[in-house]
């Protein structure tokens, strides 16, 4: 605990009253806990200064969630912390955000119909920022890493956490940084699932309306005479019927009616 008195953290975060700032939004999660952090970076006569001016973690929730799914609930969390920022500062000319996961970038980047969950994430994270303003950061120089793990307070003193890593020391021509190339096929576990069903329909015709096709009682009383002349004579051992309708045809074809 007597390392925490080594901690200090100065009051303004430049010295110099500087009026252009980058501000760069990172995610990361991990199986205990997802995490953001902000930092302004500027650029004055020369000199690169970066500090870190705010930081938000979760614990991961209760129920079982594949780190893909972590890292966009981080993303949505970084959104939302980039929206505040911009809401108090008002002053970054520009902003980036980086994420180490190909996955959650597919799915911010690219038009897919994803399912309920992701689509809901995704939605919130593009009303929030650009799209074109997310890229790619290897993991290992991706600064939010460090709030998604346990860490005593002697890393946290020798770590970059406090002027961000290296790299964001340099000219933007170096950075670490990469467009999302192609979307990885985990990317696409997550895409709404489309049914395809076959519905056939048919006009139903009650037995009645196929009377409206004869001009008269005796020529349907004569059509049904026939029909059951037809049923009687494909019968295997009974006798067939021929020539004319015999007048006892013509009452059972009555009574059937």
């Amino acid at each position: 605990m007597h390392l925490m008195s080594k901690c200090t953290i100065p009051r303004r975060f430049f010295a110099e009253n500087y009026d252009d700032f980058t501000l760069h939004i990172f995610i990361d999660a991990s199986a205990y806990a997802y995490a953001t952090c902000a930092f302004l970076r500027c650029e004055f006569k020369g000199q690169i200064t970066v500090k870190l001016i705010a930081a938000k973690a979760r614990l991961t929730p209760m129920k079982k969630s594949t780190i893909p799914l972590l890292e966009l609930l981080g993303a949505a969390l970084g959104a939302q912390l980039a929206e505040n920022v911009h809401s108090i500062l008002r002053t970054a000319s520009k902003t980036y955000f980086g994420s180490n996961s190909m996955v959650i970038l597919s799915w911010i980047k690219k038009k897919e119909p994803w399912n309920t969950f992701v689509g809901n994430r995704v939605k919130e994270i593009r009303d929030l920022t650009n799209i074109d303003d997310w890229r790619h950061v290897p993991g290992e120089v991706n600064p939010a890493d460090l709030a998604t793990r346990c860490c005593d307070w002697s890393d946290l003193l020798k770590s970059k956490w406090w002027e961000g890593p290296g790299w964001m020391h340099s000219d933007e021509e170096s950075w670490p940084c990469s467009e999302v190339s192609e979307t990885p096929n985990e990317a696409f576990l997550e895409r709404r699932k489309t049914v395809v069903t076959n519905l056939a329909t048919g006009n139903e015709v009650r037995f009645g309306d196929r009377f409206l096709y004869f001009s008269s009682y005796k020529k349907i009383l004569r059509m049904t005479a026939y029909i059951l002349r037809f049923c009687n004579n494909i019968k295997r051992n009974s006798p067939k019927l021929v020539n004319s309708l015999s007048c006892e045809e013509i009452q059972k074809a009555e009574e059937t009616l």
